[in-house]
């Protein structure tokens, strides 16, 4: 009976409690205007913090490293690399002085070079025919150029033709051989036949020196200096590979089939020739008078500069004409 009354007495205090609260929470309401925050419900959780990460450690920044400018004007920059700052840049004390004013290029020294002379291009094989004076006498030669553009080969074959040739019936015969060199033929071999009488020359281009066999007695040795010597024949081509000459006096050292001798032509200019192949313009050269008689040479200039006419004398005073017959080709 006793723990009724306790049981009931502690029912009507928790009743009085619930309504104490209720009434107090309704005239909260009415003073604010709102309703009663309810409070959220927090739940707490023990996490492990995650480790921090330490970012690569970056290598320090160096400028970057100019190399120097080679000695030349620099290329144009495309319009899309000009920037403001480029524009507002001092061109003259941006550019090196290597740059701004390049080095001029050392000029070389042409004074000293003689300029080589330009060669005529000839046919492979030429064949000419002369008529041939001296004296009453009377006879043919005939002169023959082969080359291979590197080597040459000249040869001459005079016989007397008419009454003479009765008398006379040996021939005389020249060949030159050699090679052809920017600055024209250079002989190395000559020979010289009068009937039954032979000599022979050989030219040392590495030791400058001419060697002569006569048809009697020892060698001979004759040493050159300056440009390779000319013979009696490669000279008529040295003149057709040459001309027109650039001077009015020419100078050649020739042998002249005994002799090595120092020779000055001189240039007379042009002359019109009358031949048996018609009217031909000619250049005309004459050798000063030097003790070894006379030589004049009239040159072909539509005929590749070859020997047309040769008129000459020896040291005896005896002249010797040669009139061109016939050009092939």
């Amino acid at each position: 009976m006793h723990d009724r009354h306790l049981w009931g007495l502690a029912l009507a205090i928790s009743l009085l409690l619930h309504v104490g609260l209720l009434l107090g929470a309704l005239s909260w309401s009415r003073v604010s205007g709102t309703p009663a925050p309810v409070p959220p419900l927090i739940e707490g959780r023990l996490v492990a913090a995650p480790a921090a990460k330490t970012p690569p450690a970056q290598p320090p920044m160096r400028p970057p490293r100019r190399e120097p400018l080679p000695a030349m004007a620099p290329e144009p920059l495309p319009e899309a690399a000009v920037t403001d700052e480029l524009i507002a840049a001092d061109p003259v004390s941006e550019i090196p002085e290597s740059v701004a004013e390049p080095a001029a290029e050392p000029v070389a020294d042409t004074a000293l070079e003689a300029p080589l002379p330009v060669l005529n291009a000839l046919p492979p094989r030429i064949d000419m025919r002369f008529q041939v004076r001296y004296g009453f006498a009377s006879g043919e030669q005939t002169l023959l150029w082969v080359s291979d553009g590197t080597h040459y080969t000249l040869t001459s074959v005079a016989a007397a033709t008419g009454l003479v040739g009765v008398f006379y019936s040996g021939r005389f015969v020249q060949t030159s051989r050699g090679r052809i060199t920017p600055q024209g033929l250079q002989p190395e071999e000559f020979w010289d036949q009068r009937a039954d009488r032979r000599s022979s020359a050989r030219f040392d281009a590495a030791h400058s020196r001419y060697t002569l066999t006569p048809a009697s007695g020892p060698p001979r040795h004759f040493d050159t200096t300056g440009d390779d010597p000319q013979d009696a024949l490669s000279l008529f081509f040295q003149f057709a590979l040459t001309a027109p000459p650039t001077e009015t006096e020419l100078a050649y050292t020739v042998f002249n089939g005994r002799k090595l001798r120092n020779y000055v032509y001189t240039v007379r200019g042009e002359d019109m020739l009358e031949t048996a192949l018609g009217t031909l313009r000619t250049l005309h050269l004459v050798r000063q008078l030097d003790g070894d008689g006379r030589f004049e040479i009239w040159l072909a200039i539509d005929r590749h500069y070859l020997p047309v006419r040769v008129l000459r004398s020896d040291d005896k005073g005896n002249e010797v004409e040669l009139r061109v017959q016939s050009i092939a080709p």
